[in-house]
């Protein structure tokens, strides 16, 4: 299996999966114009397009990548009529299949377990990747995760998680109180704080190799204070590969 993470972020996120078989794109925040200038990804041959959630920056370009791709669209119920009332009948004849959290699906040779995050959204799910004995945990947009989840991602070879804000940094925001409230809520983002306990929790007895930092504010933290505040949370010999996942240039493709 592999993985390209092609934007993430707050003003568009977009993660590119492929196996032997099967070829998927994680949310639709950046149009195919943006994905031909950063990857080599092949739009034409994706079979399914999953959404994490409805708001604008996981779902921006989602109808026009649909008609372009004849994807399936795999979404939760309640996300998908969120956007029925804003796209009416733009979704007519796109062909849906419903996920609900803590069930699994299969897709050809790729095996997709959906996990309930919580997001001030009409739902929010995270997911595990499996493939040929191989897996990719993606967990963002969340004020935490659940504690049985941290079981599960032990089982994972990557991951992919949200390190959105550093909490001095954002209470010295100029940012409103009331967003300043929403991002630090259970239905928020998760900081580089909470995302280094998580990990600690994961890599304590996990198999975890290689972590990719996602959804980092540009407002409200910096890469170096990121990484710097999760490594003071790994009490391990073996710390895993770290990179960060960025808004306007794409990963490398990652082997799982």
């Amino acid at each position: 299996m592999k993985f390209q993470i092609l934007a993430s972020g707050s003003k568009g996120n977009m993660t590119y999966i492929e196996t032997n078989q099967t070829k998927i794109l994680l949310d639709a925040g950046i149009s195919s114009k943006e994905v031909a200038l950063r990857s080599e990804v092949d739009l034409n041959h994706i079979d399914a397009i999953f959404v994490t959630h409805e708001h604008t920056d996981h779902i921006g370009y989602l109808i026009t990548l649909l008609k372009k791709t004849k994807a399936t669209l795999y979404i939760h119920q309640d996300c998908f009529m969120k956007l029925k009332e804003k796209y009416t009948e733009k979704l007519n004849h796109i062909d849906v299949k419903f996920v609900d959290a803590n069930k699994q699906y299969q897709l050809k040779d790729l095996k997709i377990v959906a996990l309930q995050l919580s997001h001030d959204s009409a739902n929010c799910l995270g997911y595990i990747f499996l493939s040929q004995q191989r897996s990719l945990g993606y967990i963002s947009d969340t004020g935490f995760i659940a504690v049985p989840y941290i079981e599960l991602l032990k089982k994972v070879d990557s991951l992919i998680i949200e390190s959105n804000h550093d909490v001095e940094m954002l209470m010295n925001s100029d940012r409103p109180w009331v967003l300043k409230e929403r991002i630090l809520s259970v239905t928020g983002h998760m900081s580089n704080q909470i995302c280094g306990e998580i990990l600690s929790k994961i890599m304590n007895g996990g198999k975890l190799s290689r972590i990719v930092l996602a959804h980092l504010s540009e407002e409200c933290n910096t890469e170096e204070i990121c990484i710097d505040t999760i490594l003071s949370y790994l009490n391990t010999d073996q710390v895993p590969e770290i990179w960060i996942a960025k808004q306007r240039e794409a990963t490398p493709i990652f082997e799982v």
